[in-house]
């Protein structure tokens, strides 16, 4: 990643729609990242939702992260798990 910027997904409502935005953040002289006007966002739809799963499930198989998803799905089953011990 380049100095000075994130790339970050986020979920957010505007006149009650709830849209996920990934959008280019950059380093303030603050030190807080800002959004930019760079990005994408979509409204938070089943539909939506799951074509973003579907389009990084192919980015991580084509990367073979068969073992990345089940690293991070048994991290999930053992939070969820957790929380209701």
């Amino acid at each position: 990643m380049e100095k000075g910027y994130q790339i970050k997904l986020v979920v957010n409502d505007f006149r009650d729609v709830t849209y996920i935005q990934l959008r280019k953040y950059f380093l303030s002289y603050e030190g807080e990242f800002i959004p930019s006007k760079e990005g994408v966002s979509v409204p938070a739809s089943i539909e939506n939702i799951y074509g973003l799963l579907d389009g990084l499930l192919d980015i991580c198989a084509q990367a073979e992260g068969e073992d990345i998803i089940r690293h991070y799905a048994a991290k999930i089953l053992k939070e969820e798990h957790e929380q209701t011990v």
